[in-house]
């Protein structure tokens, strides 16, 4: 079992709980970690704040400590494609900076938000003190290039058929059985989830509208009703039932 240490007293409590509960280094001693967090360079940033520029170069990573960010790719035609939403506790550029490249996508504070950026040597520092650690890299990692094929394989579809594949992993992930359905929040404002399915809000609005009057689901505000999963599931695939 790994011993725990109390919290640092020159380490804001909020940093620390984010420092400690980033799935990268999870396994980390506490040492370890109050090393990460103690070289950190802290900053409190307004809704808006361009956190990374796709094609600059990587040399440290971040860490959302408070508040919500995007990681997203523009376009030729200026269009904004949200690859990742990101929370407290969420690293971005983590692999873009061991491997010294170039960030991929750009990443956004979608809220006003607590941003911790860390040099790309103190987690070569951390993964040479402390190798179990890269198993969650490698994880993480893994895990990614399979959330980047959704969004791939999600972005092939039809506007309709993104809302339906986006409600039903939401439903999946934690949906609440009711006497009508399953009752799912979205978890994002409606200008959000649009610019994270690659659509505008006037379109997403429509692609509601068609699942509604197909009887698929009902929408209140933030929450959804799903009445028929099985109906959903099929759209969601881009498949459809012969």
């Amino acid at each position: 079992m790994r011993r725990t240490m109390p919290k640092p007293k020159d380490i804001r409590p909020d940093v620390w709980a984010a420092f400690r509960a980033c799935r990268l280094w999870r396994a980390a001693s506490d040492e370890a970690i109050v090393q990460l967090a103690t070289g950190a360079r802290v900053s409190d940033v307004p809704r808006g704040t361009t956190l990374a520029t796709e094609g600059e170069p990587a040399r440290e990573f971040g860490l959302i400590v408070s508040g919500k960010a995007r990681v997203f790719y523009l376009g030729a035609d200026g269009k904004q494609i949200t690859f990742e939403a990101l929370e407290s506790g969420d690293p971005f550029a983590a692999v873009a900076a061991l491997a010294g490249g170039r960030y991929p996508a750009h990443v956004e504070a979608a809220t006003p938000a607590t941003i911790a950026c860390v040099r790309s040597e103190a987690l070569y520092e951390l993964l040479e003190a402390e190798p179990g650690v890269a198993r969650g890299l490698i994880g993480d990692l893994s895990n990614r290039v399979v959330n980047f094929t959704s969004v791939v394989q999600t972005l092939a579809l039809d506007v309709p058929s993104r809302v339906a594949r986006y409600v039903f992993q939401r439903a999946l992930q934690s949906g609440t059985p009711t006497a009508q359905g399953l009752e799912v929040e979205l978890g994002m404002k409606k200008g959000e989830l649009a610019m994270a399915l690659g659509t505008v809000p006037e379109t997403l609005s429509r692609a509601f509208a068609k699942l509604r009057d197909e009887g698929l689901i009902e929408l209140h505000g933030g929450t959804v009703t799903v009445l028929d999963v099985r109906a959903l599931a099929s759209l969601g695939s881009g498949y459809s039932e012969g």
